[in-house]
């Protein structure tokens, strides 16, 4: 069977324009800003297609150039625009700026050297040659800091990285070779292979692309089950599975652990006077200052209600206390700023005791601590650990 270049752009541009149709009815209209950014990429790449297969019909006419610097500012743009969904997915990329004046750079340089086929052909080769390695640099480099499992990045590299090395010989041929492939039309190997590789990691790369959608998609579900949606703190879900893995990890390494749990106190008497809203108002406004006084490996839940906790990890009961009247200081000074109404809270405080101790027992033990504590008159911490008066 015989391929020539003219065939394969156009079932680019096929396979292009069918993938953009279908992705809204895929992915849905309410798409989160790295999908978003996919499927952008994946319309301007077929414009750019669409481009260049009138370039071909428009040989030797002003418009010519034109369009065809259009076509590369697009493809260009697609390039950064999935850059930036990666860097949604897999966390900060590095070398997005260097993206940025490429993607500039390519269709200016192009437009310059339009009539001198060997410097257009090696400078476009060199600069997408360029925004490709980025990219495929991108899917695997840093090490990720998301819970991506990483099949699709693989897939997505090496599609990337094949068309960095095709373009690249592309670029060398070009340049130095133009004999042999004097327009982009010529049915040259390299001219026929870069167009079949490109077909083949359009679909795969778009396959790849999906499948990190369908995981963020998995992702999203995943934090709505574990998550307390009014105050963004873990619910009894995620807190009994990330507490479990902090006292595993204690009993292991045996160092001091410690749980907080907190009652804010005459709750409802402020839900009575101002209303649910402004208790809601409250219950956020503390749960978001209990996360901004965590450090890295503490655990923190809203239970439900105006019930929360807190596991502190290296730490004994003075260092529980010492949190303890650090959040009572930090409430102190901005809660008048912030909400409408005037808030406190009974602490219940146990410290964790080592081999045979649960989180179920752990939890009673400092509930029983809560309990007194606001027996005491509220406002203020019990441990466990302090024999009851």
């Amino acid at each position: 069977m015989q391929l020539d270049p003219t065939t394969l752009i156009f079932i680019n541009i096929a396979d292009l324009l069918a993938m953009s149709l279908a992705l809204p009815l895929v992915m849905g209209l309410n798409l989160s800003r790295a999908a978003s950014h996919v499927r952008t990429s994946l319309m301007l790449k077929a414009g750019a297609w669409v481009l260049l297969a009138l370039t071909t019909r428009l040989a030797g006419q002003w418009s010519e150039p034109v369009l065809a610097t259009l076509a590369l500012a697009l493809m260009s743009l697609s390039h950064v625009l999935i850059f930036r969904a990666l860097s949604l997915w897999l966390g900060p990329r590095p070398m997005g700026r260097l993206l940025v004046v490429l993607a500039v750079v390519t269709p200016i340089g192009f437009a310059l050297s339009f009539h001198n086929y060997p410097v257009r052909v090696g400078w476009i080769s060199l600069t997408l040659t360029g925004q490709l390695l980025i990219q495929a640099r991108a899917t695997l480099l840093p090490a990720s800091d998301s819970h991506s499992r990483g099949g699709w990045r693989y897939l997505l590299f090496g599609c990337l990285f094949m068309m960095a090395v095709l373009m690249f010989f592309r670029g060398v041929f070009g340049a130095f070779l133009p004999e042999l492939s004097p327009n982009f039309t010529t049915p040259s190997p390299i001219i026929v292979l870069t167009l079949v590789a490109a077909n083949v990691a359009l679909v795969l790369g778009n396959i790849a692309l999906l499948a990190a959608w369908r995981e963020e998609a998995q992702q999203q579900l995943r934090t709505l089950v574990v998550t307390d949606t009014l105050t963004g703190l873990l619910n009894r879900n995620g807190w009994a599975e990330q507490a479990s893995q902090a006292l595993r990890y204690a009993q292991r390494h045996g160092f001091p652990l410690s749980l907080l749990m907190f009652d804010l106190d005459h709750f409802k008497r402020i839900n009575d006077t101002h209303g649910h809203e402004t208790g809601d108002v409250a219950l956020a406004f503390f749960g978001n200052l209990l996360r901004n006084s965590l450090r890295a490996g503490d655990v923190n839940a809203r239970l439900g209600g105006e019930e929360f906790c807190v596991l502190l990890v290296h730490a004994d009961t003075a260092a529980a206390q010492a949190f303890d009247q650090r959040l009572r200081a930090e409430l102190a000074q901005s809660a008048p700023q912030a909400i409408p109404c005037t808030i406190d809270f009974s602490t219940g405080h146990a410290l964790f005791s080592g081999k045979g101790e649960t989180l179920e027992s752990l939890m009673a033990r400092a509930d029983t601590a809560l309990y007194r504590a606001k027996n005491a008159g509220r406002g203020q911490l019990v441990t466990a650990e302090t024999p009851a008066g």
